[in-house]
């Protein structure tokens, strides 16, 4: 009879833990949250494999192509890095939908299945921690990076179809 009751004990406490640590309800983004989204370039064609700012190649000046935000409803970049994407992020996801026409002056040239050791990242950092421990990628072109509680980076590599109307989203966990 102790034994049984001994066991009833564990096995309530093993469960009582067990639903205490796997269920959050706390989101993986913060609605609210202020956001700055940079942007880099990194390729074996044209920059030597070194990772530069966007502005660099751009001939810019340094920062004036970053973007700031707050969290919440609707898109937070808007044509975002002149006029290529339209960034959403939410609680849990971030999107991008490439806005640029096969016309424009600045992409048009540009359009293509990206090359091995071509890498373009985001940059999204975050005022505050965030809670973000996972991800999945509806692109296998398309990684999340998660260098702080602060800093999550979005990496567009080999094989992505860069193009007009290109869509993605990062679902996080």
């Amino acid at each position: 009879m102790k034994f049984s009751k001994l066991n009833f004990s564990i096995l309530s406490l093993f469960a009582a833990l067990l639903t205490f640590s796997s269920c959050s309800d706390d989101p993986a983004i913060t609605t609210g949250s202020s956001v700055t989204v940079t942007n880099t370039f990194q390729s074996t064609a044209f920059t030597m494999d070194a990772e530069l700012d966007i502005e660099g190649l751009f001939m810019a000046p340094a920062g004036s192509l970053a973007a700031s935000a707050t969290v919440g409803e609707g898109v937070e970049f808007s044509n975002y890095l002149l006029n290529l994407y339209d960034i959403d992020i939410d609680e849990n996801s971030i999107a991008f939908t490439c806005v640029a026409q096969s016309d424009d002056p600045t992409y048009g040239t540009l359009f293509r299945i990206l090359e091995p050791n071509t890498f373009d990242r985001y940059y999204f950092t975050f005022a505050e921690a965030q809670n973000v421990n996972g991800f999945s990628s509806s692109n296998s072109s398309v990684n999340l990076r998660v260098d702080s509680d602060n800093v999550l980076v979005v990496e567009i590599g080999e094989g992505y179809d860069f193009k007009p109307g290109q869509n993605f989203t990062i679902t996080l966990d």
